[in-house]
């Protein structure tokens, strides 16, 4: 029986800022994590991520819990409709006033650059003479730092959550507790949806990472985060097989992606995966001929599109007869 999806990804930020940290000063600070030499490296968090996922589902038809939650001071209320809303159901939420949680089926790693920082920074000015002040009055300068890197994401999803709902996570404190008294069993699920829209959910899940944009200051540096690189695995275990298998280094003016990462890692797992697809994006990798023979051996080589479009028919066996 399948137990997760794990998708690992790569894309490249030609020139932008996409999660910023804290100002210093006038300067728009990169998020950035030191490496042990000394070095640092930028990277999106995962919380950001999981935003943009949730604005591309709104975009494709679903809508999301948010306009439905109550605020009282700094505290918010989620509807807990989890059935109704898919950003509960995937990506989870907490009801303190109520003890309800969901922990998100959905889970996102921060997406790491490849290579390190280099302190380029972007000069931004607004003159006080376009708003109708002479020219000696001048105007703000400000600096945000940017990059150009590629980037490596992990996307988990665990199978078994998407679409069931415990009462644990449904119900208050003192509901779950009666209803497991009467019931005589724990962490009994409350409500399961129709395995079609289990399958749906997460079709256009797939097709929301196909779409992804967003961040800040996509006014004047919009950034293109949908894969140029992709390996997806449908497992009999959860675990996040692709998080540290993706790595590349730049040569001659292209990208290289190392294989012998991702092979080892196919390999060490090679016991739990029942299907894998690879997409990798024509023009991004110097060494595509060589990438595309090393992982034909493991699964499909596809343009992204046509991964993606595979793994959402991969999608549509979940839960059937011939697959539980």
């Amino acid at each position: 029986m399948s137990k997760a999806i794990v998708i690992g990804y790569l894309f490249k930020v030609s020139a932008a800022n996409v999660n910023a940290s804290h100002t210093e000063g006038n300067v728009v600070v990169a998020k950035k994590v030191t490496l042990p030499d000394g070095s640092s490296i930028p990277y999106i968090s995962g919380q950001a991520l999981r935003r943009m996922l949730r604005d591309r589902l709104e975009e494709l038809g679903y809508p999301l819990s948010e306009p439905f939650a109550r605020v009282s001071g700094q505290e918010v209320t989620p509807p807990v409709r989890p059935w109704e809303f898919i950003d509960e159901d995937l990506f989870g939420y907490l009801d303190a006033s109520g003890q309800r949680r969901r922990t998100s089926p959905v889970r996102v790693s921060a997406a790491v650059g490849l290579f390190p920082f280099q302190g380029d920074r972007d000069l931004g000015t607004r003159s006080f003479e376009r708003f109708g002040e002479a020219v000696g009055a001048g105007g703000n300068m400000f600096e945000t730092e940017l990059y150009t890197n590629l980037f490596r994401g992990t996307i988990l999803i665990e199978l078994d959550r998407v679409g069931v709902f415990r009462a644990s996570e449904t119900k208050k404190k003192g509901e779950e507790v009666k209803e497991e008294e009467e019931e005589g069993k724990e962490k009994q699920a409350d409500r399961v949806l129709a395995p079609d829209e289990r399958r749906k959910r997460l079709q256009t899940l797939l097709e929301a990472l196909r779409l992804l944009w967003g961040g800040g200051r996509t006014a004047r540096m919009l950034a293109d985060l949908s894969p140029k690189f992709l390996a997806y695995a449908r497992l009999r275990a959860k675990h996040p097989i692709f998080l540290e298998a993706l790595a590349a280094q730049f040569e001659d003016g292209h990208y290289l992606l190392k294989p012998e990462p991702l092979v080892n890692a196919l390999q060490k797992y090679a016991d739990y995966r029942e299907k894998t697809i690879f997409g990798i994006d024509p023009g991004i990798f110097g060494n595509e001929a060589e990438i595309r023979a090393t992982l034909e051996s493991f699964g499909p080589v596809l343009t992204v599109r046509e991964a993606l479009t595979e793994a959402q028919k991969d999608v549509s066996t979940l839960w059937s007869e011939s697959l539980p």
